[in-house]
């Protein structure tokens, strides 16, 4: 597609002539890499597009790091709260979009960044011409970058957004008798106008701050939201699946559950459709309520960030369409990272975006230069539902001869070939192929010592090896702790999945366990080569709920690289105490030169390895003190490459 960039950072001038044609992408940039350096607000103005209807507009919130000043305070980087807002000419500033920062203490030295994405088209009325930003950032130390892009696709939207306006917006503490929560939650009597004939409140909620309780960060609270004072909805805030993040591991807490929001994540709104409770041009009111609490710590009360607005949208335009909306697997999209990489059973995300039920969708998809496959979905999607459509095992994805990017589109719906909007029928990703093993391996499994709460008697850790059928190959369950297992495997050519759970959600390994009443130690996961028995794949510890690796056995494919990367290396055991094992499996010998770094930046270790091929060396760290440090190795035949460990006595 045609892209036209914008660089707000500079003084500029738009021209009819520079807008794309329906189905084009504008990039609008907002921010460009700005350094975060302190508390508080960041200002700046922008001019967008005007006199353009478009499909669908998409913010994108990189974040990233910088050298920070030296002193820790300087880059302690916890999981902070930030706000992207609007300012209209004459209206009033409001939020469209809300991120908590991971802990990223690692980032500087691993030059991470990631790509948040957040659809901000209900804000389209708003989002043209000469507009104010203001990014707020709450953190208390520093360190990150910013930048912000809006990616804008033309074309008609399932339905225009006519009108944003505040319902509620602020930080309120909850518990607090004093001062309670509910008198700032007040009754709101409002109003929406033609054309607007669809309504809806959209609240963005997080909890923060912690009592002895837990409230309002750690503990799950609802709220009743009230149309006309009568209750029409109950919604929990509680997010429970933080032990999943698609960033991860990080350095911090990152995998406690939280009040509607986990570290390192959007905070997605609730929307509440009140359509058939309200009409054009007539009052109605608009009450949020939360649960009742009183918090034993009046003075030291946890709150809640609360965004709440009225979205008034027109006519839907379509009657029958549907969105392909994003590719989940495959792609390199970080935002989708424990999702892949994959070999079969690609993952898309639809949207039914015009008032006809849909009940049949037939997908055609293809890796480019390949076959091209079919699948039928059928099911119940009403207008603006998402579903996530599984396309099924019939074409692989790891054929060495093709590239790697996928594409999908929409050939029929609902028998027919009646989809009225073609623009969003197609989607197409960029992924990274899966790695190859031999036919045979070891499967290395020495659990830690914490016995699962759900399987009373047995550790909380176990795994299952499946192919592509779903048909389970091995497994190993109801596992003793602290014993060593090695299960070795024959695989016929095909695609596999293995999978470890952890019952407590805490991984084989973590920072914290030191805290616990009783530390469990540390566990490890491993696939090792028969003879010699070094490993081939080492499974970080702190991966939370869930860890999966996806791989092939194929003795025909010769155009995919081996396992691992000719400048990849892996740390083991991880914590270490006294020997930290630093592995290479490369296609030709190279001299590696290295550098350990502690959290500061500050040189603890540096060497140099000679004719390295297919190797592993051991670095003596037990004069090191406990903590986390970094491994940065310099190829001869090229690239650098950082990997963290950690230090634990």
């Amino acid at each position: 597609m045609k892209k036209i960039f914008f660089s707000l950072l500079l003084a500029i001038i738009i021209s009819p002539e520079l807008f794309a044609n329906p189905g084009d992408t504008t990039w609008v940039t907002v921010y460009n890499l700005r350094k975060i350096t302190q508390y508080g607000n960041y200002d700046t103005s922008a001019v967008l597009p005007t006199g353009k209807t478009y499909r669908k507009i998409r913010l994108h919130y990189i974040l990233g790091r910088y050298a920070c000043p030296n002193g820790t305070q300087y880059c302690g980087s916890w999981d902070y709260t930030t706000q992207v807002y609007v300012k209209p000419a004459n209206a009033d500033t409001m939020e469209i979009a809300r991120i908590i920062t991971p802990y990223a203490t690692d980032w500087l030295s691993t030059n991470r960044k990631h790509d948040f994405v957040v659809d901000v088209s209900d804000y389209a009325s708003v989002l043209n011409g000469n507009l104010d930003f203001r990014y707020r950032y709450d953190g208390y130390s520093w360190g990150f970058t910013l930048t912000l892009k809006l990616e804008m696709i033309e074309g008609t939207p399932p339905m225009e957004a006519i009108s944003a306006k505040n319902i509620y917006d602020g930080y309120y503490a909850y518990g607090n008798t004093s001062n309670p929560i509910e008198n700032y939650l007040v009754e709101k009597p409002l109003q929406y106008n033609s054309p607007a004939v669809k309504a809806f409140v959209k609240n963005t909620i997080s909890g923060h701050g912690s009592d002895d309780n837990g409230c309002g960060e750690f503990c799950s609270k609802y709220y009743d939201l009230k149309i006309n004072g009568s209750a029409v909805s109950q919604k929990q805030l509680w997010k429970n699946d933080c032990g999943k993040n698609d960033i991860y591991p990080q350095t911090g807490t990152w995998l406690y559950d939280r009040a509607n929001w986990c570290p390192g994540q959007v905070v997605f709104p609730i929307t509440h459709d009140i359509t058939s409770l309200t009409s054009p041009a007539s009052t109605f009111s608009v009450d949020v309520d939360m649960e009742p609490y009183t918090s034993p710590t009046q003075s030291n009360a946890g709150g809640y960030n609360i965004v709440s607005q009225l979205i008034s949208y027109g006519t839907p335009n379509f009657n029958t369409d549907v969105s392909i909306e994003d590719i989940i697997s495959p792609t390199n999209d970080p935002n989708y990272a424990r999702a892949n990489t994959i070999c079969v059973n690609p993952k898309i995300k639809i949207k039914n975006t015009g008032t006809n039920q849909i009940t049949q969708v037939v997908f055609s998809y293809s890796v480019t230069g390949g076959s091209v496959s079919t699948y039928t979905w059928s099911g119940v999607l009403n207008f603006l539902e998402e579903t996530i459509v599984e396309l099924g095992p019939t074409m692989p994805l790891y054929n060495g001869n093709l590239t790697n990017q996928f594409n999908v589109s929409i050939a029929m719906v609902n028998s027919s070939n009646g989809d009225e909007n073609s623009f969003n029928n197609t989607y197409t990703s960029i992924y990274n192929s899966v790695k190859v093993y031999q036919s045979q391996f070891i499967i290395f499994f020495s659990p830690n010592a914490a016995t699962s709460s759900i399987n009373p008697g047995f550790n909380e850790s176990r795994w299952t090896l499946k192919d592509d059928n779903g048909n389970i190959i091995k497994s190993r369950i109801n596992n003793a702790n602290s014993t060593i297992y090695r299960d070795t495997v024959n695989l016929p050519d095909g695609c596999y999945e293995f999978t470890m759970d952890d019952d407590g959600c805490d991984g084989l390994s973590w920072w914290a366990y030191q805290y616990y009443t009783v530390n469990p130690g540390t566990g490890v996961i491993r696939f090792n080569k028969l003879s010699p028995a070094i490993p081939i794949k080492i499974f970080n510890g702190d991966f939370g709920c869930q860890v999966t690796e996806r791989f092939i056995v194929n003795s025909t494919l010769t155009s995919i690289k081996k396992t691992e990367s000719i400048t990849k290396f892996m740390l083991y055991p991880n914590p270490a105490s006294s020997i930290i094992n630093v592995l290479f499996d490369m296609d030709e010998q190279q001299t590696i030169n290295y550098v350990i770094t502690d959290i500061t930046g500050k040189e603890v270790n540096t060497g140099i390895f000679s004719n390295v091929g297919s190797d592993v060396h051991s670095i003596e760290v037990d004069n090191l003190l406990s903590g986390m440090y970094f491994m940065t190795c310099k190829f001869d035949k090229g690239g650098v490459i950082t990997q963290k460990f950690t230090v634990s006595k």
